[in-house]
């Protein structure tokens, strides 16, 4: 597996769909969101649940129909309301697309917004973990939990 070609598809899927505002299509699980990016033999799928202030879900990518990376996450945004959170959030994803939740820690603010993503590990695709924050001033209101790494 060319893990190079694979974090590409992996930064490119999540700019296209969650952060870009795209690829939402029916979810297989009824009352979850589903998203979607294909190109070629690469298959990325997000699905999560969220309800009262909280979210659930799961990434993965497949090559050629089978699964070959997979991330976790948990998080909580009842510091702000989810119309906030999705604006402030998908603006920082796309300002750092190359680096969140990945393996290098990433600093970005607007206006009274600071966006952290701290991962525990660094170097490779092979295994992701770390903590993503949203401050507005000094009171966190933001915060998510991901881990995850190569299967294929």
């Amino acid at each position: 597996m060319d893990k190079k070609k694979l974090t590409d598809f992996l930064i490119n899927a999540r700019s296209e769909t969650y952060a870009g505002g795209g690829g939402k299509v029916a979810p297989t699980f009824r009352g979850g969101t589903q998203l979607e990016y294909r190109v070629g033999n690469w298959l990325y799928r997000d699905f999560y649940n969220t309800g009262n202030g909280i979210f659930i879900g799961l990434e993965t990518v497949y090559f050629k129909e089978k699964p070959v990376w997979s991330n976790c996450y948990y998080g909580n945004y009842k510091g702000m309301t989810e119309e906030e959170t999705d604006s402030i959030l998908r603006q920082a994803l796309i300002a750092n697309k190359d680096k969140t939740r990945l393996w290098e820690k990433v600093k970005w603010g607007k206006s009274s917004f600071k966006y952290l993503c701290t991962p525990d590990f660094t170097g490779s695709i092979d295994e992701v973990s770390g903590l993503e924050e949203i401050y507005k001033g000094k009171k966190k209101v933001y915060f998510l939990f991901y881990a995850g790494g190569f299967i294929g």
